[in-house]
């Protein structure tokens, strides 16, 4: 009896042991309590420039946020490159310092030597002239000495990959270092030095062509490199697509493979970061979202897809990503100043370094009051459900209108729309001591569109069920909730027609022939899909399923992480229908 039950403790004891590898292999060897009480990503404050700046992981294990005083519209920038220092994870900076002095110059760039600690700054030159040549500046004698001051060639450069250096270890025990360059339609490549950054060598282009009439239309630029276990350097682009494109090198940077798009949507001519974290993991930044089409908007300048940014990791060299997250959402989203500053705004370019303690600190947004530095915990970026019930107020949603403006593009417009609050949370019509959304259509012809939209994030999921609380008002008009794979404005009816599954609510409340919602009634909406075995979503109202199941109106790569609640009224609705409670699990 004794040897059996030895047998049996053994034989639990593997089963548990193999099921918690399981669990640690899947989640990059992060405990599930780990994650289960990752927080949200922490607003920590505004960086004082935008520009040409980076966050960089020193060699005496400090932080440091290197940018140039100054603004494109503004008077230019300043010739001397400043920095800040943290060993806080942010939480407090040192008063700015001179790092060095490039002369005169626009945005740049810089990477620390991972050994000696000296640091090279890249720039665009700006002096009459010489304007659009790419120059570097290396220190020497513990960053005291500039004067190395040097062309990388003759070769005239529209911008660089300012954002993402990176440092190899070569076969011969040697550093190799790679610095990301573009020039206009040439393609996107890189420098690299294996001297310390003394001298340099270019490397062939990867061109991204240009698939979308009727916007800016860059090719592909500012590059972003991680190197593989497997010793490729993995390059990925930013384009005038709407998605990542990619390339390989398979020679340490010397030459680059033809480019193929990815599986990451991305928002036409939007910033992508990568970060190898100390953990193996790979972090990747970058903005999930689409911009109104140009026929809407009638300009091409408009990148209306810059009110928020998303983050994704891998633990398995990018086989399989979790999270598809928005790391944050422009705190000016809903704002008649949305428009406050010339020239770029919104969350475009993104910075990371890893914190000794294992988290990522963040520098993301153009202009003031749009920037923000975020302390991110990479566990809560692998969590598999979400939910909110209002709690927070709208910190977690987009329900905004853009305010209709003149088509004619200027630098003070450049990309953006003011806008006003759309859907808007009022008390609870039973429980006084919650708030619910409302979601109408009220007559309004400064906006783009009437109709009130709300949208909420969640985690990624190929597979999962979506659950809500929702109340139809007595004159209700209609109203529809999609489910969806990234961020569109809330006034955008592309978030409607590219959704995945679309349940649609009519005036009378008839999802079905034989299923009528009832006015003035609460129902759980809950919707279950399973993208690897079928190209349905099915529906339950109040635990009845529907007769039909949803169709798959579009295909799916990353899985669903959007839900949109829209009027879909086509006369004024004042009532419209309110959601209580939203609740998402995926797996």
């Amino acid at each position: 009896m004794r040897f059996i039950c030895l047998i049996l403790f053994v034989f639990l004891s593997v089963v548990i042991f193999a099921q918690h590898y399981v669990v640690l292999s899947a989640f990059g060897n992060r405990s599930l309590d780990e994650i289960e009480n990752a927080k949200p990503p922490v607003y920590l404050g505004e960086p004082s420039s935008n520009e040409g700046t980076n966050l960089l992981n020193d060699i005496d294990g400090s932080i440091k946020f290197i940018y140039r005083q100054g603004d494109w519209d503004h008077g230019g920038f300043s010739d001397e490159v400043y920095f800040k220092t943290t060993t806080d994870e942010g939480q407090t900076w040192t008063e700015p310092q001179i790092l060095g002095n490039t002369g005169p110059g626009k945005q740049c760039f810089a990477t620390i030597n991972p050994v000696t600690g000296e640091v090279i700054i890249f720039f665009i030159h700006s002096e009459k002239g010489q304007k659009g040549n790419y120059r570097y500046v290396r220190s020497e004698k513990g960053r005291t000495d500039w004067t190395y001051n040097h062309h990388f060639d003759s070769v005239r450069f529209g911008g660089m990959g300012y954002g993402n250096c990176l440092w190899i270890d070569m076969p011969d025990k040697k550093k190799r270092v790679l610095c990301g360059v573009h020039g206009n339609n040439a393609g996107a490549g890189c420098y690299f030095s294996d001297d310390d950054g003394r001298t340099w060598k270019p490397s062939n282009r990867a061109k991204v062509p240009n698939l979308i009439p009727n916007i800016w239309q860059t090719g592909s630029v500012e590059p972003s490199f991680i190197e593989l276990n497997d010793g490729r350097i993995w390059m990925l682009m930013r384009n005038s697509n709407d998605h990542l494109w990619e390339s390989f090198s398979e020679d340490k940077g010397e030459t680059w493979s033809e480019a193929v798009p990815t599986q990451f949507k991305c928002g036409p001519n939007s910033w992508v970061t990568t970060k190898r974290l100390s953990t193996g993991e790979i972090l990747l930044v970058w903005n999930n979202a689409m911009s109104m089409h140009p026929s809407v908007t009638q300009d091409k300048w408009s990148f209306t897809n810059r009110d928020v940014i998303h983050v994704a990791i891998s633990s398995d060299e990018g086989k399989t990503w979790h999270g598809f997250r928005e790391l944050w959402l422009d705190e000016m989203r809903d704002s008649s100043q949305f428009v406050n500053h010339p020239g770029d705004k919104g969350q475009n370019e993104s910075k990371v370094a890893e914190t000794p303690e294992g988290n990522i600190l963040v520098a993301c947004g153009q202009a003031p009051g749009h920037r923000a530095f975020l302390l991110l915990d990479p566990n809560w970026i692998y969590q598999k459900s979400a939910s909110e019930d209002f709690s927070n107020g709208l910190d977690y949603w987009s329900s905004h209108k853009l305010l209709v403006r003149s088509p004619i593009y200027s630098r003070w417009y450049h990309y953006r729309y003011n806008r006003k609050k759309g859907a808007e949370l009022i008390p609870h019509p039973t429980n006084p001591e919650k708030q619910v959304l409302k979601i109408r259509r009220e007559a309004d012809s400064t906006v783009y569109s009437q109709r009130d939209c709300a949208v909420w994030n969640f985690p990624s999921g190929r597979a999962g069920t979506f659950e809500t609380k929702i109340y139809l008002n007595k004159k209700f008009r209609g109203g529809m909730i999609v489910l969806t794979d990234r961020w569109y404005q809330p006034t955008d009816t592309q978030g409607e027609e590219m959704a995945m599954f679309s349940l649609d609510i009519p005036a009378g409340g008839g999802v079905e022939k034989e299923f009528v919602l009832e006015k003035e009634k609460w129902y759980t909406v809950t919707f279950s899909w399973n993208l690897e075995t079928e190209n349905s979503c099915e529906v339950e109202i109040d635990g009845k399923k529907l007769s039909s199941k949803l169709p798959l109106l579009n295909p799916n790569e990353n899985g669903i992480s959007y839900v949109r609640f829209r009027s879909s009224s086509v006369w004024p609705d004042n009532e419209g229908f309110l959601i209580e409670s939203v609740k998402a699990e995926v797996k």
